[in-house]
């Protein structure tokens, strides 16, 4: 997880203790950014989710993110806030708002939850036809087997799952994956996907992502629809209805071999 902070001044310009804590504890990729340059900042780099602490409540930033164009999900760490001031803030395109006094854990848990939601996922295990990802256990299973993907390989392809809709560029995964390491050759992500695709397809699944030749990768999730059954042809065929005889039988009157007896007196 990329996260950009943001900060008013020079104090709230580095990440607060929460902040810190949570990069610790979730394994956060974290880069710090001036207001004046925020937007740019963020159209230059790849970040899942903007961090913008306040000491107390402030859209101009936010407004500033949002009037750049740049759809990032946004949490606002406050040190002060009002209600007021919070639905000031998601009202100008903020996600979430967080107390400065928050435990690290819930912050981090809110970040996930809301990187979570912009991907359209209400959940922190994925669900794509066949495919599972649990988040939290950092296990992928197809149907109920687990895919043994390495940790980079499964934070590669949780990535692709989280964007299902997008296409991720090689230097946005390449960012996301080893931002603050150094970086490896070029053909490292190229190489990834081939052996993915290579682990995946032992489950009977021929092409779990789409390429987009010289923009990026894709997550196919048509690939991942449950098997269907295909029944042979014959059994399409439209049998005929039995067909009832609604005649009424009457007395000396023959039907289908049977004549039925005249009504005595």
């Amino acid at each position: 997880m990329r996260v950009l902070c943001v900060g008013e001044n020079i104090l709230y310009g580095r990440p607060s203790e929460a902040l810190s804590k949570a990069a610790v504890a979730g394994s956060l990729s974290l880069a710090t950014s001036e207001l004046s340059g925020v937007v740019e900042t963020l159209r230059r780099s790849h970040y899942d989710i903007v961090v913008v602490q306040q000491s107390a409540s402030d859209v101009r930033i936010v407004r500033q993110i949002r009037k750049g164009k740049i759809s990032a999900p946004i949490v606002v760490v406050r040190r002060d806030g009002t209600a007021t001031g919070e639905v000031e803030l998601l009202t100008a395109g903020a996600d979430d708002c967080v107390a400065e006094t928050a435990d690290h854990t819930v912050l981090l848990a809110r970040l996930r939850a809301v990187i979570r939601r912009a991907g359209g996922h209400d959940s922190a295990t994925l669900h794509i036809g066949r495919l599972t990802v649990g988040i939290e256990r950092r296990e992928v299973h197809i149907d109920a087997a687990v895919v043994p993907l390495t940790r980079k390989e499964y934070d590669l392809f949780v990535l692709l799952a989280m964007r299902k809709t997008q296409v991720l560029s090689k230097e946005v995964l390449l960012d996301s994956l080893y931002s603050g390491e150094d970086e490896p050759f070029g053909k490292v992500i190229d190489v990834m996907i081939c052996k993915i695709r290579k682990k995946i397809r032992a489950f009977g699944i021929d092409e779990p992502f789409t390429t987009q030749w010289g923009i990026g990768y894709r997550l196919n999730e048509s690939a991942f629809n449950p098997v269907t059954v295909t029944l042979p042809q014959e059994d399409y065929r439209i049998r005929p209805a039995v067909r009832e005889n609604c005649l009424p039988v009457l007395a000396g009157i023959n039907i289908l071999g049977i004549v039925a007896p005249a009504n005595r007196p």
